[in-house]
C-alpha cells in the first residue's frame, strides 16, 4: 500500500459537557472521508471513531456498523492526524478563551 497524504479538513467542535465532542472530515489521498467522531468520556482517553451507522436488530438492541473496513496502519495514521489537529485546535480554544 502507497502512503497516501491525509489531512484533517475540517473539526466540528460541539459545545458543552458531553462524551462526543467533534465531527470531523479528513482527506486521504484523493479521497474525502466525513463524520470521524471525536469522543471522551470522563477520566478516560480521547476515542477516534469512523463513519457509522446505526440500526435496531430484532430485539430492539441499537447497533452499529462501521461503513468503512479501513486496514489498521492506516486507521492508525488518519487517528494520529486527527489527534494532533484536535490538540491543536483545542489549545487554541484555551489559549483564545473560545468556547466554540
Amino acid at each position: 500500500m502507497s502512503k497516501e497524504d491525509i489531512r484533517v479538513l475540517k473539526i466540528i467542535c460541539l459545545p458543552g459537557d458531553r462524551t462526543l465532542k467533534a465531527y470531523v472530515d479528513v482527506q486521504v489521498g484523493s479521497w474525502t472521508i466525513n463524520d470521524w467522531r471525536i469522543l471522551q468520556k470522563p477520566d478516560e482517553r480521547v476515542q477516534i471513531l469512523g463513519p457509522q451507522v446505526s440500526y435496531r436488530d430484532s430485539k430492539g438492541t441499537i447497533r452499529y456498523r462501521n461503513l468503512l473496513l479501513i486496514p489498521n496502519e492506516l486507521r492508525q495514521r488518519i487517528e494520529v492526524a486527527i489527534l494532533s489537529s484536535w490538540e491543536k485546535e483545542s489549545k487554541g480554544e484555551r489559549n483564545n478563551g473560545s468556547n466554540e
